[in-house]
């Protein structure tokens, strides 16, 4: 799963998919217990997902920030057993590129999408 929602992720933002930029990604997966997700005040009844994506702002408009959305919520439904209605919550956080470090560098859109195809991975 994590490598079919970095492929996806990397071509919404117009990424090379090189081993340098796919190794730049990063994904975190968080189990929660029963006891701990609630709908309203109740236990939820019903597995939910919520994903926080990070990105340069400038690197997604809004036709690919629905793609994202919908392919990225394709994706976890999928794999989480329920692909025709799985509850997932998306959350784009979009960076300026003054606020993202890479490599004690501010971070910069254009080099990545600029970067070697061929660059190794870090």
């Amino acid at each position: 799963m994590a490598a079919e929602l970095t492929i996806f992720a990397l071509e919404c933002e117009s990424l090379p998919q090189s081993a340098f930029v796919k190794s730049t990604v990063w994904i975190y997966f968080n189990t929660y217990a029963s006891d701990a997700v609630f709908m309203a005040e109740k236990p939820a009844t019903v597995k939910i997902i919520s994903a926080q994506i990070y990105v340069v702002q400038g690197g997604l408009n809004d036709e690919s920030k629905l793609k994202l959305i919908r392919g990225a919520t394709q994706i976890l439904g999928r794999h989480a057993g329920n692909a025709a209605r799985m509850p997932v919550y998306l959350v784009i956080h979009e960076i300026p590129e003054t606020n993202w470090g890479i490599f004690g560098e501010l971070g910069n859109l254009g080099a990545l999408r600029a970067s070697d195809a061929h660059a190794p991975a870090l």
